[in-house]
């Protein structure tokens, strides 16, 4: 029987923040991870730091006797798999219209596999996480931004092939709401997202006496962020409180909308700023009680991401993994 530990993947999350690989193998553990900021970076830069980081795994296996037989790639944003093609990435704009699994594949000389950063995270949670065993449920991935995936009849619903699916992050939930880096206002991303936390806190500021608070205090000092306002809510900030209570009504109203339409009632919520759970369950479990009339309180099923960053190193890994011994191979 051939040693599974001989072969390997890497599994690459391009996000709108980090890049983050790992060589995982086909059992999914992670044998070795890479992470660099990709936030400032231009497109050749990425494509660059990507390289480099992805031959730092071909050797790190190789001098442990594992050969590496693909890629995996999850970048957030409309993507076209065929062609290694990023569409349009609200995240990472710099990326639009830039082939970038094809680049990196004719870099590397070997084939690499692109995905949503979403869907990877529905296959590494549905592989080895939170999700294993469920045929049918909603993925929502909290990061920079707000990605959405759907496992449906035990697989990775893909749609029309027109190079999203499951973007839930850009539903609707409040109609002239915020606006949203896609172009449209009141998504669900303009409020459950890192970015929307820190534009929140900032239209918060606005308001008499909160200016003076310390969300007020970390303004002036460059210091707002996801995580201090996250710190500022745990230290009992009323404000700062407030953000994430209106993260939970929008997660809970989004979700209320897929239980309905969809007819499940499975969800598992991860991403870095999913990370504040504690902050934000509450309001979406009462927010989804109130408005999914056709499912009773007790019938849903919410659940935290069991795998943390990792969900998609190992869902992107198992992608190239996938569809390599399936023999596919992207264009050019």
């Amino acid at each position: 029987m051939e040693n599974p530990k001989k072969i390997a993947c890497i599994g690459i999350d391009l996000g709108g923040t980090n890049l983050r690989a790992a060589l995982v193998s086909r059992s999914g553990k992670i044998l070795d991870r890479r992470v660099t900021r990709a936030a400032e970076l231009e497109a050749e830069s990425i494509l660059t730091e990507l390289a480099a980081r992805c031959r730092d795994l071909v050797q790190s296996g190789a001098a442990r006797g594992i050969e590496t037989v693909a890629a995996g790639l999850g970048v957030a944003g409309k993507i076209d798999p065929s062609n290694g093609m990023v569409v349009f990435s609200p995240n990472l704009p710099v990326l639009d219209g830039y082939p970038l699994g094809r680049l990196l594949q004719k870099t590397l000389r070997l084939p690499v596999y692109m995905e949503n950063d979403a869907n990877v995270f529905c296959l590494g949670e549905s592989f080895a996480g939170a999700a294993k065993g469920f045929r049918n449920w909603v993925g929502i991935v909290l990061g920079t931004g707000t990605g959405g995936c759907l496992f449906l009849n035990g697989k990775l619903w893909e749609g029309d092939r027109l190079g999203f699916s499951g973007e839930i992050g850009h539903m609707i939930v409040e109609p002239g709401g915020p606006p949203c880096p896609c172009g449209s206002n009141g998504c669900l991303e303009a409020f459950a997202s890192a970015r929307a936390l820190v534009t929140g806190a900032r239209r918060a500021l606005r308001v008499p006496g909160i200016k003076e608070g310390p969300l007020g205090e970390l303004e002036r000092a460059g210091k707002l962020s996801a995580k201090t306002i996250y710190e500022c809510a745990k230290h009992g900030d009323p404000a700062a409180l407030e953000l994430f209570d209106k993260m939970g009504w929008a997660l809970g109203l989004a979700l209320a909308n897929l239980f309905s339409a969809l007819g499940i009632r499975r969800a598992v919520i991860g991403g870095g700023v999913g990370g504040a759970w504690d902050l934000f369950i509450d309001s979406l479990e009462n927010t989804l009680a109130r408005n999914c009339s056709m499912l009773g309180p007790e019938g849903a099923l919410i659940q935290r991401g069991r795998l943390g960053d990792d969900a998609a190193l190992i869902g992107a890994a198992r992608l190239g993994m996938k569809r390599k011994r399936a023999g596919e191979w992207v264009n050019g």
